[in-house]
């Protein structure tokens, strides 16, 4: 622990210069006019970084995500984003059916108490319930890959309910990525902000009443199909 604590000291005071206002608002400026110098370079560095984070099932697309929404502005940070979940989730898919298979089953099949709910889920209707699990973001979203791969979920559908469902998401966390852009430009390099007053302006940017617009869809949507699987299961007893 001693080391560990040593080590995060040392880093704080190499760079803790790094973590000001100022600092944040040159960075970005100087990444901005790197991106906006290679107009198809940097787009495909974007899109194949999240592919291959979200091909490898590996977290952190809700962060590429992000950045994107920092680097690129709307609508292109969303299609941007959208096209690298795609293409990722459908590698992942495959990776986990052909080559990952047992390992990510005894990841999550053997201790995963979400997995088991998951696979119990999409059973019942599994173009649905991936539609759902997507939109609505309860479950991560390497999580839904592996997991649909070894349930045994085709293909087809997968591709399908990922093309539907990604939609929100892409343009909820780009939204909050090109949220926090706004708001580090509006600010002087020697303002000092508190917490509240920095919440507040992050909820008058236009992109956050966007995201928080976006979320209430999702909610409603997850408590409407929470409604109608009862009555699927009701359904389905009868008809046994």
């Amino acid at each position: 622990w001693s080391d560990r604590v040593g080590i995060s000291a040392g880093l704080y005071i190499r760079f803790h210069h790094l973590l000001t206002v100022s600092s944040l608002r040159s960075n970005h400026a100087a990444i901005v006019d790197v991106v906006d110098a290679n107009p198809t370079l940097a787009p495909l560095c974007y899109i194949g970084t999240v592919v291959l984070v979200i091909g490898i099932t590996c977290p952190g697309a809700t962060m590429l995500s992000f950045v994107g929404g920092i680097l690129f502005k709307q609508p292109y940070a969303s299609a941007y984003a959208y096209c690298g979940y795609i293409v990722g989730a459908t590698i992942s898919y495959f990776v986990t059916t052909f080559i990952l298979g047992d390992f990510m089953r005894r990841r999550l099949a053997e201790k995963s108490q979400l997995y088991q709910k998951f696979e119990a889920n999409v059973q019942r209707n599994a173009f649905m319930y991936l539609v759902a699990a997507r939109y609505t973001m309860v479950f991560p979203f390497f999580f839904v890959n592996a997991a649909a791969a070894l349930v045994g979920v085709d293909w087809r559908t997968f591709v399908a309910a990922t093309s539907l469902s990604c939609v929100p998401g892409a343009v909820i966390y780009t939204t909050a990525g090109g949220a926090l852009a706004n708001l580090l430009h509006s600010l002087g390099d020697d303002d000092v902000v508190d917490k509240t007053q920095l919440m507040w302006m992050a909820l008058a940017d236009p992109n956050v009443k966007v995201c928080l617009g976006g979320l209430s869809v999702a909610l409603t949507v997850l408590m409407v199909v929470r409604h109608l699987q009862p009555a699927e299961k009701e359904q389905g007893e009868k008809e046994e």
